[in-house]
């Protein structure tokens, strides 16, 4: 069986899909990583504060009208920020790295400027078209159409997978389910993300020692983006060891 994984930017498809990623390959089927962007106005790990970032992220969760001043902030971050060429060499060089941690069979990336995904949205599709008609992938993961954490970014891969997976022939056995967070975990845990009811949930991953070793390898091999997982990790760790997903299509 082949497999699509389609994220953003290199380490959502480790965060979100990382134990699945390590069980379809261990299942022997056949796994396509697309990656959209380099996230080269990301920024990063040695100009970041780890400490901030979960000071950050827990009053974020807490205090949850501020969710909507983080896409404010996004928003600016995507107008005033330069692309850095050494961060998507960085990040680049790293999703390389991951792909071998899990075995994926190829990766691929679109080459999209990132937070400029809105204004590429027909290559996407395009792009995403021509991967489905090329690999014949019966299943796709990717992101729950809130984005997760409601990074415009998200949304728009999310929304042009789905229309890609439209082009194609109908007849085409093709699933695609996105990557989510329970309203329950985001609660229990405050984070400052895009919950989703347990009704919409489709498949919950529990992964195995072996699975979680290999996403844990994975997250390490992201050095340009320890500040976001330093702390973060050491205090929820548990959080890595399901995956939840949401059919899509």
């Amino acid at each position: 069986m082949t497999i699509l994984v389609i994220f953003p930017h290199p380490d959502d498809e480790t965060v979100f899909a990382g134990g699945t990623i390590a069980k379809h390959v261990a299942r022997g089927d056949r796994v396509i990583w697309i990656c959209a962007s380099y996230g080269e106005r990301s920024g990063e790990s040695i100009r970041r504060s780890a400490r901030l970032f979960y000071i950050l992220f827990l009053l974020v969760g807490i205090f949850r009208f501020l969710i909507h001043v983080q896409n404010l902030i996004i928003w600016w971050l995507s107008i005033s920020r330069k692309l850095s060429k050494t961060l998507a060499e960085i990040r680049k060089f790293e999703a390389e790295k991951v792909a071998e941690i899990y075995g994926v069979q190829s990766l691929h990336f679109l080459d999209v400027p990132d937070m400029r995904f809105s204004e590429n949205k027909e290559k996407i599709i395009q792009e995403i078209t021509d991967h489905i008609k090329l690999y014949q992938p019966r299943i796709i993961y990717t992101l729950h159409l809130n984005g997760i954490t409601g990074h415009p970014d998200h949304i728009a891969l999310s929304k042009a997978v789905i229309l890609a997976a439209k082009n194609i022939s109908p007849e085409n056995k093709l699933e695609i389910f996105g990557s989510a967070i329970p309203k329950k975990i985001v609660k229990k845990f405050h984070l400052p993300l895009m919950g989703v009811e347990d009704r919409e949930i489709s498949k919950e991953i529990i992964l195995t020692e072996s699975e979680l070793s290999t996403k844990m390898q994975a997250i390490n091999a992201y050095e340009s983006q320890k500040y976001l997982w330093e702390i973060f990790l050491r205090k929820s760790a548990e959080l890595l060891e399901k995956e939840y997903f949401t059919k899509l299509y």
